[in-house]
């Protein structure tokens, strides 16, 4: 798997700070003792995803990778670690059956630039793989 860095915008920037400085991970999510699902923030991804530019195979999968398709590995492992063993265990029932169909979409990118929907299902992977019970 390859890892894109992508430069983040000033504003972007201080969001980020801000919301670490306050003591947010940037996405929310369910707190250690196992918060409900709806105190979770649901959109954590950096990118605007499209839904058009996924698999009709996948599109389904799109609101997961938006939740959890996090680039940052601390915040990515951080966010999967706040999050219940129920919200995680539902991410890897959801997209654990669909990981040949995924991994073949992310390798047909070669070596040129990945878009950010793949992007953002390549972090999904990553934070199901990190967080194995």
């Amino acid at each position: 798997m390859r890892v894109i860095l992508r430069a983040v915008s000033a504003p972007i920037l201080g969001f980020l700070l801000c919301a670490c400085v306050a003591g947010d991970n940037g996405g929310g999510g369910a707190s250690a003792g196992g918060g409900s699902e709806a105190d979770s923030v649901v959109v954590t991804s950096r990118y605007d995803l499209d839904a058009a530019n996924v698999p009709s195979a996948l599109r389904h999968l799109v609101p997961l990778a938006q939740r959890w398709g996090i680039g940052d590995d601390v915040e990515r492992y951080e966010y999967a670690m706040q999050a219940s063993a129920a919200e995680r265990a539902a991410l890897r029932e959801a997209v654990v059956p669909y990981y040949d169909q995924i991994t073949a979409w992310l390798d047909s990118f070669g070596s040129g630039p990945m878009s950010d929907e793949a992007a953002a299902f390549m972090y999904m992977q990553l934070a199901i793989e990190e967080t194995v019970e």
